[in-house]
């Protein structure tokens, strides 16, 4: 069920009045950005739509499977502003920072093209779109797109099952995130009825690991630091780890989450030079501590458990700034705590 204040019929509008589409994502896209581009691709081919899809970064190799019957195209400066010269309208999808769409966020001011944003992250709840669908109840911007889907009249077809199906799971982390609720788990019983099968999905999502990647992650995980008598696991990876494995900064996906099962901890930061002077810094909480307000601070953005920003430095000059806020952060008490001794 839509909320009170939901954009969707605003949403089902842009749809009908548009023919020519182009959808994009955030870079370093994840399963709910390229899972919930193939699902609205697929659908708006079926109703008859012309689209194109583009990101700023390449598919990661554990997605690639999703564009067998959708290709995505990656950032070319020709190729882009032909792309946008077709397009009547771009739909932005898991992400509400125009920032986060990387380089084809210029294209939108040299374009007049019209915008609607679906996401469900609560960092930038206003949207940059004429149209913004920003549901952060939701626990992956998949299940926006599948009631989209839905009540629109939409068939769902076993390829736009499988893609909302990955969405789905990789955002909650296979169904155990705090972000999973009733409606995730009746969404998920609803496509697994349509024929999927889960390991399989499973498999293909997961089994694309390398040795070089592996490795990147032990080297990474040993010079694990603890801070605030263990409430805080900070990892550090440096450009040169990067060349030496031949990754990329996709290629970090889950390493942050790792340090989250230690007792103890609250917060956890990976500061991540994939290239010399751009720092990614990706932030998890337990639950105690809400972190999205300081990515946002920062011109990031994402959950209340889950965020993170691109800062511009060296890793140690960004760590400097970031650190003593965290630090800060770990250190003050719950709101439980607060409430207990009022």
């Amino acid at each position: 069920m839509s909320p009170p204040s939901s954009r969707r019929p605003e949403f089902h509008a842009f749809v009908s009045r548009h023919q020519r589409f182009l959808l994009t994502t955030h870079i370093n896209p994840d399963g709910d950005g390229i899972g919930s581009e193939a699902a609205v691709a697929l659908w708006l081919r079926a109703a008859g739509k012309s689209v194109r899809v583009m990101n700023d970064s390449v598919v990661p190799a554990a997605f690639l499977f999703l564009t067998r019957s959708q290709a995505i195209e990656v950032y070319e400066p020709e190729l882009a502003e032909q792309r946008f010269a077709e397009a009547e309208a771009v739909v932005v999808l898991d992400t509400s920072n125009r920032q986060r769409i990387g380089r084809l966020a210029p294209l939108l001011d040299r374009h007049a093209i019209a915008i609607a944003v679906v996401d469900h992250h609560v960092s930038h709840i206003n949207g940059f779109g004429q149209v913004n669908v920003i549901e952060p109840e939701a626990s992956a911007t998949g299940e926006i797109v599948y009631d989209l889907i839905r009540e629109a009249g939409g068939d769902i077809t076993p390829e736009i099952a499988e893609a909302l199906y990955v969405a789905l799971m990789t955002d909650t982390g296979s169904f155990r995130y705090s972000n999973t609720d009733s409606h995730a788990h009746r969404m998920a019983a609803d496509l697994l009825g349509r024929g999927l099968d889960p390991q399989k999905i499973h498999s293909m999502v997961h089994s694309h690991a390398s040795a070089g990647r592996l490795r990147f992650f032990g080297e990474v995980l040993s010079t694990l630091e603890m801070h605030e008598e263990g409430r805080l696991a900070v990892l550090e990876a440096g450009p040169e780890q990067f060349q030496r494995h031949g990754l990329v900064g996709s290629d970090t996906e889950g390493l942050v989450d790792m340090p989250r099962s230690i007792a103890g901890v609250d917060v956890v930061a990976l500061f991540s030079e994939v290239e010399h002077g751009k720092v990614k810094v990706s932030l998890r909480s337990t639950g105690r501590v809400a972190i999205d307000g300081l990515a946002v601070r920062y011109g990031g953005g994402g959950h209340t458990h889950a965020a993170g920003m691109l800062l511009r430095g060296t890793r140690g000059e960004v760590r400097a700034r970031i650190l003593p806020e965290l630090q800060r952060l770990v250190s003050e008490p719950s709101p439980a705590q607060v409430s207990r001794g009022s």
